[in-house]
């Protein structure tokens, strides 16, 4: 059972790391760029904790619903969330980049 369970967290964390790519697959089928380094003090710090908060909260998120009645309707509005956030966090990155 405790095997089942940490897989399910290392999944998680995959799935989190997943959506932390979705601002470069944008880059890459829009042909375009966003800000890396250019970017201001502040949407740097920002991103950085987005990208260390997903992959924690989906590795934790696996490790608690799975096997719950409502799994599947939590995972589901989880990964809704998920994608707008980076929606977002992608649309500042290129709106720092073209002004």
């Amino acid at each position: 059972m405790m095997a089942k369970k940490i897989a399910f967290i290392v999944l998680g964390f995959l799935v989190g790391i997943a959506f932390d790519m979705v601002p470069h697959a944008v880059e890459v089928v829009a042909k375009s760029n966003v800000c890396r380094e250019s970017c201001s003090n502040s949407l740097k710090i920002v991103s950085v904790v987005i990208y260390a908060i997903l992959p924690i909260a989906w590795a934790g998120l696996l490790g608690i619903v799975i096997g719950k009645p409502r799994a599947q309707r939590i995972l589901f509005i989880s990964a809704l969330f998920s994608l707008l956030i980076m929606a977002v966090l992608t649309w500042f990155l290129y709106k720092q980049q073209h002004p």
